[in-house]
This record gives C-alpha cells, sequence and structure tokens, in this order.
C-alpha cells in the first residue's frame, strides 16, 4: 500500500449516547440534553434565554440527527452556551422548539468536547413498548 502514496488506518474519534423516554418529544429532548453533556459543563450554564429551532426529516432518525444538528448549528453561529432544549412539537417530518442558554462566555462557561455534528453510524429511534429509545453516535 505504501506505493500508492497513502496508508489507510483506522481513528476512534466518535462518542455515542443512548436516549430514552415515555414520549417522543422527551426523547428528542433528552437526545440534545446528552448533546450539550458531551459540550459544556451544566453547572456553568443557565437557561437565561431562548432561540427557536427547526429541522426536518424523511423519517425519525433523519430527524432526530436534522434535530441535533441544527442545535449544533445555532450554538455555533449564535454564539450560545446551551443549558437545556424545550421540544414543543414533533410530527410530519418536523420538529420545533427552543434551544436554551446564554451568549457564550468563554471566562465563565466550561466547555468540553468540541462535537463537529450527529452522525448516521450506528443511529436508531425507535419506539418498543410504551418506551422511545434513540442511539446517535456524534463526530468529535
Amino acid at each position: 500500500m505504501e506505493q500508492a502514496g497513502f496508508e489507510l488506518f483506522e481513528v476512534t474519534a466518535d462518542v455515542g449516547i443512548t436516549a430514552s423516554a415515555d414520549t417522543l418529544h422527551e426523547l428528542f429532548a433528552n437526545a440534545a440534553r446528552g448533546m450539550f453533556a458531551l459540550m459544556i459543563a451544566p453547572d456553568t450554564t443557565r437557561p437565561a434565554g431562548s432561540l427557536p429551532v427547526e429541522a426536518r426529516g424523511t423519517d425519525l432518525p433523519s430527524l432526530l440527527v436534522a434535530w441535533l444538528n441544527e442545535l449544533l448549528y445555532r450554538c455555533e453561529v449564535e454564539e450560545w452556551a446551551p443549558a437545556d432544549v424545550r421540544v414543543l412539537e414533533v410530527e410530519g417530518g418536523r420538529v420545533r422548539g427552543e434551544l436554551l442558554g446564554e451568549p457564550a462566555d468563554p471566562a465563565r462557561h466550561r466547555f468540553k468536547t468540541i462535537v463537529k455534528a450527529a452522525t448516521y453510524h450506528l443511529l436508531q429511534c425507535r419506539r418498543d413498548g410504551d418506551r422511545w429509545y434513540g442511539r446517535v453516535v456524534f463526530d468529535v
């Protein structure tokens, strides 16, 4: 392989979360909370303000990824320190809610892992009996 000018190697640079809830709304909120736990120390941020967030997907798994990636995008663009999330609507391939938090202040907020994106790798979003379950792997 060396003659080709490159080598392939394995990289472990991802982290995953598994979320569960009684309702689909709670599942989307819990998945976001899991992602936020990777990003920032929760005791350093407050839900002082909110930003509206909306995402679309073709099915529930793709909707979950779109939702999480939209939250990441809003945090980055708005320079926002996430504290929590409210999910207001999940239906018809659309999720709508509010990202709670405050403007990022590096002197006060303790950021942890840089989450680049929610991925489709090992993605799950399903109902099993009375509970909803989701699994998402993040590129970090």
